[in-house]
């Protein structure tokens, strides 16, 4: 199929010469910068930098792997690809568990279901969401799966679709009576189901999910993700709700945004899969105690794994966002969503003052007025409006709760950030503050901690001194504590810089540029050295990527390598991976072969490739926050200067490592530029 036959089916393209523009479909733009070239059979946006074959376009327009892209062209190419798919080794649970769904779906829409569809469409949910997430009932009989699949005993036990009763040592259906969701995977592959008994049910269990099994494990899968997949991909966003209903409500409005976790609060392997898609995550939750402790936890993990900008929604108790779609339109839940609420700014003021949070969202319940609630906890923490300012004994007991989150940060400029906020809220000088947190700190260190008093008494010695640390407090946007204009690093505009795409402004250019060769040199090291993998997962893990064939690379070696499988150079042929993917690498890998390198040197070269890629990032941040403070407004301003201060503090510290670094590798030290990756063919 033509690229731009397939492609037209989702942009508008307008021929120009021997190529087509169009508005980019991945990023959003008012003037086109998006080509298709026929002739070479790739697409290439100059505004975000994505490209690639017509391949690289599915995967990144569907959010799916290889594998999946191949069977939609070939859908849409009227190709029979059945058979090759037969003949490949796949565990048979999964086709189970594919014909039990449509077996539990036919039965909800057959005569047998109709109390099932009566509860759903008395739920008003339509036959497109239905079919969409091939919504289905399981009848309460013992054996309705086992009659149907009476060969397959052995793998329905396996993955709980039946059991064994202890007392007769009979098998009996696992999900009997209830309103049945399928789980599907990133891919779409069915691996579990979760069920709901119908009301009036005398069953303790309301929702119940498959157990685990070796194809499902709860806290790497994300209900909804597959279906709205293609939507979270364009906008880059999500938005964590609770439950099935939840997701299936939004989606009906158009706000096919929501994920849910399965029975579990987030995990890092759920996290580390939104990352994949998503570069904002909203969290939906209910204003109760438990929704508010979700919130906390919720945040910190986020916020750990790098989702900076992550935000929260809450919901008067007793409403859920399945509600919330009943009653509201997807235009009113989004213009709702825009009074969401920083993680960051939530999880430090919930533990300086969980009770003032608690009673204002008692205040705040008022289920007829959704929104209310949360602008009402925004404008508490950001224009600090206490209906009784807290006393003394308060702040002080408020300092000892900050105490224990601020020694679990890791990262030392977050942590001084935290501070600076936590300073704000209960008004008090910020050098002080950070003085006697590391001062706590450092006596439960013991002797270890001599050397960081001597810092705390010069940087409090400082006081207001501009460009001191603990002289970064709220002070307004881009201002020093003494009212100056701060001085801007090399090379910048300073933070009221215009915006501007890659395309506009060189220097994200430039960085992007950069990035990419950093990536792929990361990557032609760990096909090399499968070792640095397992010395520098956590490292690995965080990495946000900028080059898509590069990412798509590390997911093979991290699933190789979760897996407890080994590779050599030979991955690339036997990985189904893109052609472009293949040959790419493949060249980089004979250009490095010629270097003659000590596993020690090329070690070194590994270290410092993630030090510049932490680097680059970190100015990339700065960059595209330049951009975002013309359009804050004041409180957002200052929260992005802090930030700013606290990524350029970041990046010296960086670029310090880096030098010590490479002067103990003085052979990767030639004449590169200081953003020049070592290692990385320009």
């Amino acid at each position: 199929m033509p690229i731009e036959t397939y492609i037209g089916r989702f942009v508008t393209l307008k021929r120009y010469n021997r190529s087509y523009k169009g508005l980019c479909p991945f990023h959003r733009e008012k003037t086109p910068s998006f080509t298709v070239t026929p002739d070479k059979g790739i697409y290439h946006c100059f505004g975000c930098g994505r490209g690639g074959d017509l391949f690289a376009f599915v995967m990144e327009y569907e959010g799916v792997e290889f594998r999946e892209a191949m069977e939609i062209l070939s859908r849409a190419a009227g190709i029979d690809i059945s058979q090759l798919q037969r003949n490949e080794k796949k565990d048979p649970a999964y086709d189970l568990l594919m014909r039990s769904a449509r077996l539990y779906n036919e039965f909800l829409t057959g005569a047998g279901g109709e109390p099932y569809l009566q509860y759903v469409k008395g739920r008003k949910i339509g036959d497109d969401a239905i079919s969409r997430f091939q919504i289905g009932a399981s009848p309460d009989q013992w054996q309705f799966l086992l009659e149907k699949f009476p060969d397959e005993l052995q793998t329905m036990e396996r993955i709980s679709l039946a059991r064994k009763s202890e007392k007769s040592g009979k098998h009996f259906d696992f999900f009997r009576g209830r309103i049945m969701f399928p789980i599907r995977d990133s891919s779409g592959q069915v691996v579990g189901f979760g069920g709901r008994v119908l009301p009036g049910s005398d069953n303790p269990a309301k929702y119940m999910n498959s157990p685990e099994s070796s194809v499902f494990q709860k806290s790497k899968v994300l209900y909804g993700l597959f279906e709205n997949m293609s939507s979270i991909r364009k906008s880059r966003t999500a938005i964590v709700t609770e439950g099935y209903l939840d997701v299936v409500g939004l989606a009906e409005t158009g706000v096919d945004l929501g994920v849910a976790p399965l029975g579990t609060a987030l995990t890092q392997d759920h996290i580390h899969l939104l990352k994949r898609y998503a570069d904002h995550v909203t969290l939906m939750l209910d204003g109760d105690a438990a929704g508010r402790e979700a919130a906390r936890k919720g945040a910190q993990l986020l916020i750990g794994q790098g989702f900076q900008s992550s935000r929260m929604f809450f919901l008067p108790t007793g409403m859920d966002p399945f509600d919330l779609s009943r009653k509201y339109d997807g235009r009113t839940i989004q213009e709702f969503l825009e009074s969401s609420i920083s993680s960051d700014s939530y999880l430090i003021f919930y533990t300086l003052f969980p009770d003032v949070l608690g009673r204002a969202f008692q205040k705040l319940a008022d289920p007829e007025k959704p929104a209310e609630l949360t602008q009402g906890i925004r404008s508490l923490i950001h224009d600090l409006r206490f209906d009784e300012p807290p006393g003394l004994e308060e702040k002080k007991a408020a300092v000892e709760r900050f105490q224990k989150l601020y020694s679990e940060i890791e990262d030392s400029i977050i942590r001084e950030f935290y501070a600076q906020e936590a300073a704000r809220i209960l008004s008090i000088e910020v050098g002080g503050l950070i003085q006697q947190l590391k001062q706590r700190a450092a006596s439960a260190q013991g002797n270890q901690a001599s050397g960081y008093r001597a810092d705390q008494g010069r940087s409090a010695g400082r006081g207001n001194t501009p460009g001191s640390q603990s002289g970064l407090g709220i002070m307004g946007p881009g201002k020093t504590p003494t009212g100056r204009e701060p001085a801007q690093p090399a090379g910048s505009s300073g933070p009221g810089a215009t915006r501007g795409s890659q395309e506009s402004n060189p220097e994200l250019s430039r960085i992007h540029d950069h990035l990419i060769r950093c990536e792929r040199s990361l990557m032609v090291k760990l096909l090399t050295s499968a070792r640095f993998l397992s010395g520098y997962l956590t490292e690995l893990r965080q990495l946000d990527f900028e080059d898509g064939d590069s990412e798509i690379l590390w997911r093979v070696l991290e699933d190789r390598f979760l897996s407890g499988e080994g590779w050599d150079e030979d991955v690339l042929i036997h990985s189904n991976l893109p052609n472009r993917v293949m040959q790419s690498f493949s060249g980089l890998l004979a250009a490095d072969g010629n270097q003659d390198q000590k596993n020690e040197e090329s070690e070194d070269t590994f270290k410092e490739l993630l030090l510049h890629h932490r680097i680059l990032r970190a100015k990339k941040k700065m960059s595209e926050i330049r951009g975002q403070m013309v359009v804050a407004d004041e409180v957002e301003q200052s929260y992005l200067w802090e930030r700013y201060s606290a990524l350029l503090k970041e990046t010296k510290t960086l670029e310090f490592q880096l030098r010590s670094q490479s002067a103990q590798n003085p052979k990767n030290t030639t004449s590169r530029g200081e953003s020049d990756p070592p290692g990385v063919e320009n």
